[in-house]
């Protein structure tokens, strides 16, 4: 039986589209700025390969891909991009549409918990918009020093929440961090499957999530289908 239900943070409950877009243009400035020529078009390509071929950070492994072996390189590179992280930050992010809903009507019969990779200071951005009552548990990366898809961060989020795997449900839009060590630990996985890791496709059988969806007003009748 079905009694708690994990969510992811990052293009999951936030709508984080604004922030990565502004990120990914500045990363695709400081690249010329180094001396690498890049159109919009090549980069959207590029991460676009990244993020099919499972890579962790599609922005580290573009960012290998012009340093070379350099590493000297790509430290700069990333010191410069991480100078733009306050401007970045002042980008406004909002609650996916149809979140608050869902999590209203969802929290009426389960137990719901975070699941992201996330500082700990994401809960008063989620308090300010409103929704952090919602979640009996706050488990996240920042709060518990594991990052997914470590398998060590969902067994803590467990055994936190002091549910079994068998029990629980994970919702998130990516395969890599979400879907694919949750299975891996006997949890029932929900697969949001929109933004930038739609382009996902699992590679092989048990990398196939319990079900699939392309839109937040569908999730309820997953959730109420793979609890049953």
């Amino acid at each position: 039986m079905t009694t708690t239900l994990f969510f992811d943070i990052g293009e999951t409950i936030l709508d984080a589209g604004p922030q990565m877009d502004a990120l990914m243009e500045v990363h695709r400035n400081v690249l010329e700025d180094f001396g690498f020529s890049i159109s919009q078009d090549e980069y959207r390509q590029l991460d676009d390969a990244m993020i099919r071929s499972f890579v962790p950070s599609a922005m580290h492994a573009i960012t290998w891909h012009f340093a070379k072996a350099d590493k000297g390189l790509h430290d700069d590179i990333t010191r410069k991009i991480r100078s733009h992280y306050d401007e970045i930050r002042q980008i406004e992010i909002r609650l996916n549409p149809g979140v608050d809903r869902l999590l209203e009507k969802l929290a009426d019969a389960y137990t719901l918990g975070l699941a992201g990779n996330a500082p700990a200071s994401v809960r008063e951005l989620l308090e300010e918009l409103g929704i952090l009552h919602r979640f009996t548990h706050t488990d996240v990366s920042g709060s518990i020093g594991v990052k997914k898809p470590d398998q060590r961060f969902f067994e803590t989020i467990l055994a936190n929440a002091d549910t079994k795997a068998s029990e629980a449900i994970m919702i998130g839009d990516r395969l890599d961090n979400d879907i694919i060590p949750a299975r891996r630990i006997g949890m029932k996985t929900i697969w949001l499957r929109w933004g930038r890791y739609r382009i996902m496709e699992p590679r092989t059988p048990d990398e196939v999530p319990d079900a699939t969806v392309a839109d937040v007003r569908e999730v309820s009748d997953a959730v109420n289908s793979l609890a049953n």
